[in-house]
């Protein structure tokens, strides 16, 4: 008979339990106004999809090792970890404990989208993205039949200005994708390596979809087409559903797709 101790459930409270710093931290982050509420959205999401079955069963021992070397890694680089980083390693140990079977890539992703992790992908990956967005976008305008040049995050044409502010990063854009690549990724219940290709691609499309989308309001903004109110934000929507459209379509292939068994 299995004592409740050696079950997997005992493991994740124990888990959680010794994670109070990370917790604490987190429900702060949610009420400091500093992030974007969404990953509650995230959050509730993971419970619907996690991964119940098997909570009452043990660890094996080889994953129970994994989990012990996991932790002392935690335990040893603590006080110097800032505290989203902290969060990682976190929901990394629940994936771990999570199940015995590979790893649950597409749940451990929804834990990692709960995080409040907009703020900072915004901080560190912002400028970037706007920088390359700028660029990508001048061959497209001249698809259109007009002439821009790129100067940093700034588009010129004409003697007017176009700038390529901090909303058009994509970063919004990328979260939600993801979010969504993650919930088929769970719902159709793929293995850890095509949860990663479907997150990879939709990673792609939805970079690329900002591109058409900076693109487009490029034309609306600079009265090159006219456009009626209300534009702005259509086009937005139209290049995300396009993107959607593209994930939807590679989960459900990845879904579909036999799978193949590695023999060691």
């Amino acid at each position: 008979m299995i004592r409740f101790f050696q079950t997997r459930a005992w493991v994740a409270l124990a888990l959680l339990a010794a994670g109070w710093p990370v917790l604490n931290w987190y429900a702060l982050r949610l009420n400091d106004g500093s992030d974007e509420p969404w990953g509650l959205a995230a959050l509730a999401a993971a419970a619907l999809f996690a991964p119940w079955r098997g909570w009452r069963e043990p660890l094996s021992p080889r994953r129970l090792a994994w989990l012990c070397g996991f932790l002392a890694l935690y335990v040893v680089a603590f006080p110097w970890m800032p505290p989203l980083i902290r969060a990682l390693l976190l929901v990394t140990a629940l994936g771990l404990a999570a199940s015995d079977r590979g790893f649950p890539a597409a749940w451990w992703g929804l834990l990692v989208l709960s995080l409040p992790v907009v703020a900072t992908l915004q901080f560190y990956l912002g400028y970037p993205l706007r920088l390359l967005t700028t660029q990508l976008c001048v061959p497209l305008i001249a698809l259109g039949g007009h002439t821009a040049r790129a100067v940093g995050t700034t588009l010129h044409w004409a003697g007017e200005r176009v700038v390529i502010d901090a909303p058009c990063s994509g970063i919004r854009m990328l979260w939600t994708g993801l979010f969504f690549a993650a919930c088929l990724a769970c719902w159709h219940r793929l293995d850890a390596r095509r949860t990663f290709t479907l997150m990879r691609i939709a990673g792609l499309a939805l970079f690329l979809a900002n591109v058409v989308r900076a693109t487009l309001l490029f034309f609306i903004e600079t009265g090159l087409w006219s456009a009626p109110s209300g534009s702005h934000e259509g086009a937005g929507l139209l290049c995300f559903c396009l993107a959607a459209g593209v994930v939807l379509w590679i989960g459900e292939r990845l879904a579909h797709r036999p799978h193949v068994h590695a023999i060691a």
